[in-house]
């Protein structure tokens, strides 16, 4: 059942006084996973957040992002538009993801996303669980030196 405190009562009942962010205060990070276009709209950096880090990335045309596990955190996308390819697990396995689609990667799974259009750009809202940062959620990146990946067949409409 749900709780119920009256308005008066609820400085006593949080912990840490909520802060907005708003679409001006966003940061955007285009260094971080090469390619990618990654706006931060709720974290640590923007809001003071504790425990998410949430935000929308922007894939452009024909670009995939090198493998990467997140160890300390669960990463959550939803596809908005465009089609995703979704690279996944250590043989990076092609996964087609259109839009209105939830993707989970759990702490740990390798994983890597991908625009295989030549024209339009793939555009999706991810969230990292009990982190505020992506500092935080431990990316470690994938050295694919030697390594055929993007795989063959990633970019086919």
């Amino acid at each position: 059942m749900a709780e119920y405190v009256k308005l008066d009562k609820l400085s006593q009942l949080v912990v840490v006084p909520p802060k907005t962010g708003h679409y001006s205060d966003i940061v955007t990070d285009t260094a971080y996973e090469k390619g990618l276009a990654i706006n931060f709209g709720i974290n640590e950096q923007v809001c003071g957040s504790k425990r998410i880090a949430m935000g929308r990335t922007v894939i452009p045309p024909h670009t995939a992002n090198e493998r990467h596990v997140h160890l300390s955190a669960e990463a959550a996308m939803f596809v908005i538009q465009g089609t995703m390819v979704l690279l996944l697990g250590s043989e990076a396995k092609i996964i087609k993801c259109p839009p209105g689609t939830f993707v989970f990667a759990p702490e740990g799974v390798i994983h890597g996303v991908a625009n295989a259009s030549r024209t339009e750009e793939v555009v999706l809202v991810f969230a990292y669980g009990g982190v505020p940062s992506k500092e935080a959620a431990r990316i470690v990146f994938i050295d694919d030196t030697g390594n055929p990946y993007p795989p063959a067949g990633w970019d086919e409409e």
